[in-house]
């Protein structure tokens, strides 16, 4: 997808456009494969403080999709919330380079990954879904008093990569005390391997 594409997905004729909590789920949720390099345009225009308010406020809305019984789908989810609004405003050379990786490996994970068991109501049927997927059916079994049964556990290794930035110091600074974003957090490097790479 190339960078006028995309634009034209948000409906938008500039990335400073972007304001909407709509708008930013359809760029974390589009079903076409978004390249990098498309992503690295994008945020290097868009306005960074009103991206981590949309990272905040989609974050926000996710969470309420967990299972009561998946804590550490829940734990993992906002650290990658964590993550993202610090590396969105974090001001650093090549800051929205090192922002879209992370986006980048997070939309990979939730939109593209089939590693989370899913049990449909009724036949049983058994498929391996995204994470995303999962959570969509959890909270439409809700609505219809169908239980989907769901097993995060393989979905569940996300490497956090650690950066030189202090993640919980620019969110204090943005925002104030950054306890409340989770400053005791631990994260580690780890390689990520694009999954449209067929090699």
């Amino acid at each position: 997808m190339e960078p006028d594409e995309l634009l034209a997905l948000l409906d938008i004729e500039s990335p400073s456009e972007i304001k909407y909590f709509e708008q930013f789920a359809d760029l974390i949720e589009e079903e076409q494969y978004i390249p990098l390099d498309t992503l690295i345009y994008f945020f290097e225009l868009a306005d960074t403080g009103i991206v981590s308010e949309l990272i905040d406020g989609y974050f926000e809305e996710t969470l309420n999709s967990v299972p009561d019984n998946e804590n550490e789908l829940y734990t993992l989810l906002t650290n990658i919330c964590t993550t993202l609004k610090a590396l969105a405003v974090s001001g650093e050379v090549d800051a929205a380079r090192v922002f879209s990786e992370e986006f980048y490996k997070f939309r990979s994970w939730y939109m593209f990954e089939n590693r989370v068991l899913c049990i449909e109501p009724g036949e049983g049927v058994e498929r391996e879904v995204s994470p995303f997927e999962a959570l969509t059916n959890y909270r439409a079994g809700c609505l219809t008093d169908e239980e989907f049964e769901l097993d995060f556990s393989e979905a569940l290794d996300y490497p956090l990569d650690e950066y030189i930035v202090s993640l919980t110091d620019i969110l204090e600074d943005n925002y104030g005390d950054g306890r409340e974003y989770g400053e005791d957090e631990d994260y580690s490097d780890s390689d990520y391997r694009d999954p449209n790479d067929d090699d």
